[in-house]
């Protein structure tokens, strides 16, 4: 009879908090200060505890009677729970089987267990019970590309690489948002809340607030710069190619949002080459979209004072602002012209060849125009073009044009 091996496999918790003593707004875990994240721990596993007999039973998380077969013939029993690593809260998968899986066997035992999150137990806990009267928790055990299921071994060095990182990129806590703070606060953003977008919306609107109404103002001004000196066609094909399902205005908003986010020296390079982006992991992982980052400085100021940020910000301030950044960028020589389908492939090679097959691509040529041509302005910027040089042997071939 081959040895009983136990397996697990972790996956950080989306845990949303709903603190009706904190203006009853709801948070996720990741965004909240370090002193309210321990305060907040100690109550999560209690209402976990309190939780896991209801949910044993229901047979939620344990299903004796599961036909494991469609994953591997070996596994005994598959129960889900919940643990502490370092602070950090992971659902965890636990394995029985009968002898060591291969490596393809537990591909397909992570497979398994993501559906299952996403479309079997869907949303997991759903509502916790609360402590006391004021704290309600909304857990969430779901996968994505930014939270993969890990080893034991796979969590330790995660885990080991985490104290590195952190000290890597620890600085002094931004207390005035310049063009320089602003990259700055969005990296420490990206890196307390673990690349969590909708958590790091949070948690700059949480600092931007601190810091008082016209440093919100700034962040605001500043974000919306960038985004508006990025809204360029060259860098729009780029767009388009990297969103499998097109890309169009407010997608193209969320795509330089998203692009903001990652980075001063990803955006700059961006901007300079769009094809740059094919050496951005992210590009082939990410929905490449975030939606709420350009409103976390008018979160933070309508809170403080009950006004938009938009309704603030002098136009003329606003445009020396723009002006200040635009003293960084320097824009590749066709990010202006709206290239068609049949362009593509030649100014974004690297890109294309990541996304599109030479058939796909055939297809979209077959299709028709990617921009619309009757649009004053893209005739415009299409005709100011200039037309590439014809080669030597093409000449020679077609004789003196005179």
């Amino acid at each position: 009879m081959s040895e009983t091996v136990e397996l697990r496999l972790y996956s950080q918790l989306q845990v949303d908090i709903i603190d009706r003593d904190r203006s009853g707004r709801v948070i996720p875990f990741q965004a909240v200060s370090h002193e309210q994240a321990g305060e907040y721990l100690g109550k999560i596993m209690n209402a976990f505890r309190e939780l896991q007999p209801q949910e044993d039973a229901r047979n939620a998380f344990t299903a004796p009677d599961q036909d494991w077969s469609e994953i591997c013939e070996k596994i005994v029993s598959l129960t889900r729970g919940v643990e502490v690593v370092n602070g950090t809260l992971y659902g965890v998968y636990t394995c029985r089987s009968s002898g060591t899986l291969t490596p393809d066997e537990v591909e397909d035992l992570k497979w398994h267990c993501c559906d299952q999150w996403e479309n079997g137990w869907g949303e997991g806990y759903a509502h916790c019970p609360r402590e006391g009267v004021s704290l309600g928790l909304y857990i969430h055990f779901w996968q994505d590309s930014g939270a993969p299921l890990l080893s034991r071994e796979q969590l330790r060095q995660k885990e080991q690489q985490r104290p590195a990182v952190m000290e890597g990129q620890c600085q002094p806590p931004v207390t005035e948002i310049t063009p320089d703070a602003f990259w700055t606060l969005l990296a420490q953003a990206k890196t307390a809340c673990e690349g969590s977008q909708r958590a790091a919306v949070y948690w700059l609107t949480e600092r931007l607030a601190a810091m008082g109404p016209e440093q919100a103002l700034n962040f605001h001004s500043i974000i919306h710069g960038y985004m508006e000196l990025a809204d360029k066609y060259g860098l729009w094909n780029a767009a388009t190619l990297i969103h499998e399902d097109g890309c169009y205005i407010d997608g193209f908003e969320d795509f330089r949002a998203w692009l903001i986010f990652q980075g001063r020296e990803t955006y700059l390079s961006a901007l300079k080459d769009p094809d740059s982006l094919a050496d951005v992991p992210a590009c082939m992982e990410e929905d490449c979209r975030f939606a709420d980052l350009p409103y976390a400085g008018s979160m933070a100021y309508v809170r403080l004072t009950d006004r938009m940020a938009s309704d603030d910000i002098a136009p003329a301030g606003h445009q020396r602002m723009v002006a200040e950044l635009r003293k960084d960028i320097v824009y590749g020589a066709e990010i202006e012209y709206p290239h068609e389908w049949s362009e593509v492939a030649a100014y974004l090679p690297r890109l294309t060849a990541q996304h599109l097959t030479p058939e796909e691509l055939r297809a979209c040529v077959c299709r028709g125009h990617l921009w619309n041509h009757s649009d004053p302005e893209i005739q415009r910027l299409r005709a100011a073009m200039p037309k590439k040089k014809r080669t030597r042997s093409r000449k020679k071939k077609e004789g003196d044009a005179r």
